[in-house]
């Protein structure tokens, strides 16, 4: 029985100071086990980029998803400059844009990175949750997997090598504008008009549920004038000779306000003419989307369920072995050991399901 006092010392420095130890993938020898498994004849180098990575995963870029999540620190949208000028600018913490810019010069998508290096870093990557990085890294590699099967011109080209290699240290980050208000999940619903012009295709209408908004490159659906077919583009978010300073001919009209995800900026647009490259053949834009874009960030999203269960796990079964209810350990009773036992085999299953199946489709 506990004795009456006012003064409550109670605290939970013992968990904080353990969990604030942890390394993802030092600590975790299944981890361990699964990434030398999956890299095959490149296990130690694997290995090795995993632990160098893992360091800063687990200290610096989990203190700045967890300063990003702060409520006050949630995107905000600039309509108008001092000046009266229509800027739509997305204004992001300090600590999302350090934490994406640091994520993104990994160069995950580079041709130097292959492709266990790259699961395993991912992995690590999506042990701090979203924190404006995970859909970003998600939407970039679809976007990239169009580009790589059917960037066949300069302008889609050098958009790839932006987004793959980096351009002076600076990589680009890709976005997917599919969802039109009236269709949601039914992209063959979708009614922005493409216009081929002298200089490209103009993209005009509305789309309303657009993630990563302050991306570089997105892969945007529209049917061309006439046409029931849909078909995909890549359009530049920016002027071009305006790279980040003037908007592509569209508008931000709104964020919206989620429950979750709340440091990735999402939002609806109205493109007014914004210029795009046709990517693929005009009547088959939904078949490569599905086949290309939504099938590899599928694949991701898998990868990135097994990394959110795997540190929620760990984290469990951290405080059940510091927390006391009846002066017991909450982890010494047995049907709280048999739901971690439970919990643990689940984020097991789904992490090696997640680099098994991500290994096979890249085999091809």
């Amino acid at each position: 029985m506990s004795a009456p006092d006012r003064h409550n010392l109670y605290d939970f420095a013992p968990y904080l100071a353990w969990r604030d130890g942890v390394d993802y993938y030092r600590d975790d020898p299944f981890l361990q086990a699964l990434v030398r498994a999956s890299a095959g004849p490149r296990a130690e180098a694997v290995d090795a980029a995993a632990r160098e990575l893992s360091q800063r995963a687990s200290q610096r870029w989990r203190l700045l998803a967890d300063a990003s999540a702060l409520p006050e620190r949630r995107p905000q949208l600039v309509h108008w400059d001092a000046h009266h000028r229509r800027v739509d600018r997305i204004v992001r913490s300090h600590d999302s844009v350090a934490l994406e810019r640091e994520v993104f010069a990994e160069g995950l998508f580079s041709s130097r990175t292959d492709t266990p290096t790259r699961l395993a870093k991912m992995f690590l990557v999506y042990q701090n949750g979203e924190a404006c990085t995970a859909c970003p890294v998600v939407c970039t590699e679809g976007l990239v997997g169009l580009l790589e099967r059917f960037a066949d011109r300069a302008e889609t080209r050098d958009m790839l090598a932006h987004l793959k290699e980096g351009r002076d240290g600076d990589f680009a980050i890709g976005a997917q504008f599919l969802t039109e208000i009236h269709g949601g999940s039914d992209v063959p619903a979708n009614r922005v008009e493409a216009v081929e012009g002298p200089d490209g295709w103009r993209l005009h209408g509305t789309k309303f549920f657009c993630s990563v908004v302050h991306a570089d490159y997105a892969v945007v659906t529209a049917k061309p004038q006439g046409s029931e077919h849909l078909a995909a583009f890549a359009m530049p978010m920016w002027d071009r000779g305006a790279f980040r300073e003037r908007r592509n001919r569209y508008t931000i009209d709104r964020l919206k306000w989620k429950l979750g995800t709340s440091e990735l900026p999402t939002a609806e647009l109205t493109l007014d003419g914004a210029l795009a490259y046709p990517v693929g053949a005009l009547d088959r834009g939904l078949a490569n989307v599905v086949a290309i874009v939504l099938t590899l960030s599928r694949l991701t999203v898998g990868l990135a369920s097994g990394a959110y269960m795997t540190r929620a796990v760990r984290e469990a079964e951290g405080y059940a072995a510091f927390r006391e209810a009846f002066g017991r350990r909450l982890d010494t009773f047995p049907m709280v050991r048999g739901q971690l036992d439970a919990m643990r085999r689940a984020a097991r299953r789904t992490a090696a399901a997640g680099f098994a199946i991500y290994r096979a489709f890249d085999a091809g």
